[in-house]
């Protein structure tokens, strides 16, 4: 089965509320992911780790003794200040991480390709680097609106947010008419969960090196965490080192379970080995093969899929073409397929 679109098939119609939420929630979550090692290895050599343990040790005896609440209250108000600045940094760089990918000849952020929409002006045109930035600048009015702004982008005719119409811009999807031919037959939710048990299965003996650094006699991140919520009046803090070597060996896995995702779902064989054991292919809306970035939007996508309590996995069951809400998101299909030689 191998169709290639003609320019006529293929129309723009304005992406909704909906697939602008995924996309921003998985930009998000690049931009966030990525800098947590760097943030707590800032919080170390900064000291600012140091006096929210001494904050959190001096908490109880605030009342007794009033020099003591003195001095916790200075150590609140410089990790105010502190917090205040990194609050600025982080607004100047997603505005520019927004500005020039959106800039550039891509016209998106990643999170915005993974969910194939881009952002045009009022013509349909690439936004120059000023427009792109002035755009997304535009979204700290969208902010102080209660979100309203936002969600303007659900009610207006062009699904226009209040930054896109206040810059004349629009965010938009590109779409094709023709259908892939011939008779396929997609993947039900059935032999699609028996494809991912398999997967992860094969990734957790992969990633066991990995998490063999998180095994040295102290307690885990999620056991604190648990310990904290069942012990709130004697709440324990983890050193930061441990929270470091626990980002890096979580950012860590995250790459390498992407990578096996998208590198094998645009492979020649279209699979990973869990879908290729039982037969199965993933392939884009018209049945072609993916490439590498395509494959890995529609992995990012998964992201969205967690954040609905896994109902977005669920809809594989249920749908009319056996997609998952990652590959509604992301235009794609799961068949059975024989594989490729």
């Amino acid at each position: 089965m191998q169709i290639t679109p003609t320019a006529s098939a293929v129309h723009y119609s304005y992406a909704s509320f909906w697939r602008r939420l995924a996309a921003f929630l998985i930009d998000n979550a690049l931009i966030h992911l990525p800098l947590m090692p760097f943030i707590f290895i800032y919080l170390k050599k900064s000291g600012l780790w140091n006096l929210i343990v001494t904050a959190q040790n001096m908490s109880h005896t605030l009342m007794a003794d009033t020099f003591t609440a003195g001095a916790y209250m200075s150590i609140i108000n410089t990790f105010q200040q502190y917090f205040i600045y990194f609050v600025l940094y982080r607004m100047l760089f997603v505005m520019l991480y927004h500005g020039i990918w959106e800039a550039s000849k891509l016209q998106a952020t990643p999170g915005k390709l993974a969910v194939r929409i881009i952002v045009t002006d009022i013509n349909g045109n690439r936004l120059t680097l000023m427009r792109s930035c002035a755009r997304n600048l535009c979204k700290a009015l969208s902010n102080i609106t209660l979100l309203i702004g936002y969600i303007m982008a659900l009610v207006t005719e062009n699904h226009q947010a209040l930054h896109d119409k206040l810059t004349g811009c629009y965010v938009t999807k590109m779409e094709y008419d023709a259908a892939p031919v011939g008779v396929i037959e997609y993947a039900g939710f059935g032999r699609r969960l028996i494809a991912i048990i398999l997967d992860f299965l094969l990734l957790g003996t992969l990633l066991s090196p990995l998490n063999l650094l998180l095994i040295d006699g102290t307690k885990s991140l999620s056991e604190i965490f648990n310990y904290n919520l069942w012990h709130p009046d004697t709440p324990i803090m983890p050193s930061i080192d441990e929270l470091i070597r626990d980002m890096w060996v979580s950012l860590a896995s995250t790459f390498i379970v992407f990578f096996y995702f998208a590198s094998w779902e645009s492979s020649r064989f279209q699979a990973t080995p869990g879908k290729i054991a039982i037969g199965i292919r993933v392939t884009d809306s018209l049945g072609q093969r993916l490439s590498f970035w395509r494959a890995a939007g529609r992995y990012m996508n998964k992201y969205i899929s967690n954040f609905t309590m896994l109902i977005g996995y669920a809809m594989a069951a249920f749908t009319p073409k056996k997609q998952a809400l990652h590959d509604e998101l992301a235009d794609t299909l799961v068949i059975k397929s024989q594989v490729p030689k």
